[in-house]
């Protein structure tokens, strides 16, 4: 049975995405958040798969309401590997698809990370649009000594580490920041229009983003480079985003805000760090190369017109 998300299904879900995702790293009460929190443009839905009272497929479907270009509808599935096979998947994305075209989207987009998910969406008439590596981090294992050292060498140049918590009253600026980056990316859709009031309540508002963990780099007290943390409080953790402003690159401060999360974990905050970075970034997949990360999947960026 296919049937509406209810919130008390949350944890069931999250026990479908962490074997179904390649790169879930979110709480039951993250997803909640997550799937209440975008703004009503964005048309946002979410459904499970049921069998004999047990959850064992999910999925999400929303507008892309931080893109101006076009009508983008964003959509991901999975079930439970025990239970595929079945037609669940194919019934969850007929639901997820007709949604998105009855709320006007012209292209849909969606990832795959496992070989029956590339062969699901080909089968639907979507195309390979790029390839987003996944990384991990063993915190155990990271050498977090380089930050003294660099915490030192960039005060002498007017910059300071700060957490996401002390930076909090500069939170447009840090928006600003973080839309910036995000519009860099390289996607087939540029990120152009993440407003603040709606980036505020989704991503500000998620109580798995550490304050503590993420770190904020300021200059003369404005905010010029960051690495957001999300972290489940289970032990695993992941960089939301990481990126400095133009005109402040090649600095070595994404690497100082990246060492700011690191330390936090290694500290007690997370056992793990997961990572994602587009193929078409190759500075940033050296930098976390560099600190530690290693690799740990793949995903492919799957993309189809809607008749």
């Amino acid at each position: 049975m296919i049937r509406a998300f209810r919130e008390e299904d949350a944890p069931a879900a999250v026990a479908v995405l962490q074997v179904a995702a390649v790169d879930w790293y979110h709480s039951p009460a993250s997803l909640v958040h997550r799937l209440g929190s975008h703004p009503p443009r964005a048309r946002q839905l979410a459904w499970v798969a049921e069998e004999e009272g047990e959850i064992v497929g999910f999925a999400r479907a929303r507008l892309r309401w931080e893109v101006s270009e076009r009508s983008v509808g964003w959509l991901w599935l999975g079930v439970r590997p025990d239970r595929r096979r079945g037609g669940l998947g194919g019934a969850l994305y007929e639901r997820a698809a007709r949604h998105l075209a009855e709320a006007g989207a012209a292209v849909l987009e969606s990832l795959a990370g496992e070989a029956s998910g590339h062969g699901f969406l080909a089968t639907r008439g979507f195309r390979a649009n790029g390839v987003e590596h996944v990384s991990r981090l063993d915190v155990a294992a990271a050498d977090v000594s380089p930050l003294a050292a660099l915490v030192e060498a960039k005060a002498g140049e007017g910059f300071r580490l700060a957490t996401l918590g002390e930076a909090l009253d500069r939170a447009r600026d840090v928006h600003a920041v973080y839309a910036t980056t995000l519009g860099d990316v390289p996607e087939p859709f540029v990120v152009d229009d993440l407003r603040y009031d709606d980036w505020a309540k989704e991503c500000i508002g998620d109580p798995d983003l550490s304050r503590e963990g993420s770190a904020i780099v300021l200059h003369d007290d404005r905010p010029v480079a960051l690495s957001f943390l999300v972290a489940d409080g289970e032990g695993r953790a992941a960089n939301d985003m990481t990126g400095t402003l133009p005109d402040y690159r090649r600095r070595g401060l994404a690497r100082l805000a990246k060492l700011g999360t690191i330390r936090w974990a290694a500290a007690g905050g997370a056992d793990w760090i997961l990572t994602g970075n587009d193929e078409e970034n190759p500075a940033m997949r050296a930098l976390n190369e560099s600190l530690g990360y290693r690799p740990a999947g793949t995903q492919t960026l799957y993309v189809r017109e809607v008749p």
